[in-house]
């Protein structure tokens, strides 16, 4: 009984002791308590270069899209711009959006995290291996998606030369990979893990294009999956966009046979 007496007593001694030691330690050593009692899950060393965007970025960028939208709707009910514009847009009409959604997301970087916008975004030029993975893997993409898409909804698509070069291989994988695997990926990584943040990344790559069939989302997904898993591999987002550009070549090419 003495001594669970004595326990009783000594506990709220040696509460206060434990209190005023963290109220006479320094603002590091506070710092490091913390850290130790609430682990912060580290990115992968490859996307650490992208460690200080967050979600507020992806957010600021989908507000401009919102305004974006807005401003072509009131162009076509003011009749400054025609409907039919917008459902069949020209090449210059479409070179001007992905130009100024590209600008828009240099900008927000820019003004939030100042200098080396495309550095945060993994504009790096990765490893030779990584080059050889990105074209082989466009390679392939391409074929197994066009064998799959005649396998359920063949289709026959007429082939510009530059919107082939100009949207498909270059604006277009530039835009997304900047987007989806430079920004969103790293900041969905830090909190939930590489795996999940291709996986979340590849479902909104698929989810944001227009799909009429759930085996063409499919493709999408997969094809997200695959330009995720070679960011994160090679730390660059050069080498998805690489093989973003090959994929889409080689499906069209594929179509056009």
């Amino acid at each position: 009984m003495k001594a669970n007496a004595r326990k009783a007593t000594d506990f709220p001694s040696r509460a206060a002791t434990f209190i005023a030691e963290i109220e006479g330690a320094s603002d590091s050593e506070r710092g490091k308590v913390v850290v130790e009692k609430r682990p912060r899950r580290m990115l992968p060393s490859t996307l650490e270069g992208s460690a200080a965007l967050s979600y507020a970025d992806v957010g600021f960028f989908f507000v401009f899209v919102f305004f974006l939208a807005m401003m072509l709707r009131i162009g076509v009910h003011l009749h400054v711009l025609s409907q039919a514009r917008l459902d069949s847009p020209t090449l210059p009409f479409q070179v001007t959006i992905s130009l100024s959604l590209i600008g828009s997301l240099y900008a927000i970087i820019r003004l939030r995290h100042g200098h080396g916008v495309w550095a945060q975004l993994g504009w790096i030029w990765p490893a030779r291996i990584h080059l050889v993975a990105a074209l082989a893997g466009g390679i392939g993409l391409g074929i197994g998606v066009d064998i799959i898409a005649h396998a359920t909804t063949p289709t026959t698509h007429v082939i510009h030369f530059w919107n082939l070069i100009l949207l498909d291989g270059l604006l277009g994988p530039v835009m997304e990979e900047s987007l989806f695997r430079g920004c969103l990926l790293p900041v969905v990584a830090r909190t939930s893990g590489p795996t999940i943040g291709i996986a979340a990344t590849a479902a909104l790559f698929a989810t944001f294009h227009p799909i009429t069939t759930f085996a063409q989302w499919l493709c999408f997904l997969t094809t997200g999956t695959a330009f995720g898993w070679i960011r994160v591999k090679s730390g660059s987002t050069t080498a998805s966009a690489l093989m973003h550009s090959i994929y889409n070549a080689t499906l069209f090419l594929c179509q056009a046979l």
